[in-house]
């Protein structure tokens, strides 16, 4: 027993200097890596701050809820421009219906004849009677007329308005997404003067370095959109562009980065 003991001791005693060892190597190792992930920190940190180059990259499909809402503003554009074509028919059966009911009256007017003498006899009276009541009617028909053609001239540009509404949102990014993937890219507006049709794209494999072209800017969507900021996740205001990729799994990136890679060479 006493020599397993000693046996014991003896060992541990010979292996103590390379456990030594071994918690010297580990700790630099932990202390290490600490400082490469501050250091690493701390460059993300400053680079976001000055960096006015990235975009952030959405990929669309038919479920996405701006897909969606695309969707139901065209559906609601095209109803309101059928509206206004059935209220332009309608204003305009209204003219021809005055024009056919001055015609007939005109016809009565010219078949029957007018005299500016005085009425005697009861049938002369209801002669005059009836054309003076066909002369009002015509004069009614007139005062009617003129506030519909005003209402079918203003009428008609608003149609051609609406149809203006109709063609621009089925020319949009968002429509096309229901027939097949389309990715855009959300810029902050600090970053706009770096962003323009044709600027490349860089996407980066580990962070800011590793990074190649994936891509271009292809076109710019009209109106203000929000997002929020890849690194600190604070709200942003800014605008959408459709982008192409020569790489397609870049659309799942986080950011991409315009007109060069983040850090130079890397």
């Amino acid at each position: 027993m006493e020599a397993s003991r000693k046996q014991s001791r003896g060992f541990w005693e010979a292996a103590q200097p390379t456990i030594v060892k071994l918690y010297k190597v580990a700790g630099l190792f932990a202390l290490t890596a600490i400082l490469i992930g501050l250091l690493g920190f701390l460059v993300v940190n400053v680079f976001y701050f000055f960096d006015h180059t990235w975009v952030r990259p959405i990929k669309l499909n038919s479920n996405h809820a701006k897909v969606v809402e695309a969707n139901s503003q065209l559906a609601d554009a095209k109803l309101r421009a059928s509206q206004l074509d059935a209220e332009q028919i309608e204003i305009a059966a209204e003219l021809e219906q005055i024009d056919r009911t001055v015609a007939s009256d005109d016809k009565f007017l010219k078949d029957i004849g007018t005299t500016a003498d005085t009425p005697k006899t009861p049938e002369q009276w209801s002669l005059h009677h009836d054309v003076e009541n066909t002369k009002l009617d015509i004069a009614n028909q007139v005062g009617k007329k003129a506030p519909l053609t005003s209402r079918r001239e203003s009428l008609k540009l608003r149609v051609e308005d609406q149809k203006a509404v109709v063609g621009r949102l089925e020319q949009s990014p968002y429509l096309r997404a229901t027939k097949h993937d389309v990715v855009l890219a959300f810029v902050p507006n600090s970053n706009r003067h770096n962003v323009a049709l044709g600027t490349k794209l860089y996407g980066c494999s580990w962070g800011l370095v590793m990074c190649s072209r994936i891509g271009k800017v292809t076109a710019t969507i009209d109106g203000e959109v929000q997002d929020t900021h890849p690194h600190d996740e604070t709200i942003e205001r800014g605008f959408m562009v459709e982008i192409e990729l020569t790489t397609p799994s870049a659309a799942d990136n986080k950011v991409l980065f315009a007109g060069g890679k983040p850090l130079g060479f890397f």
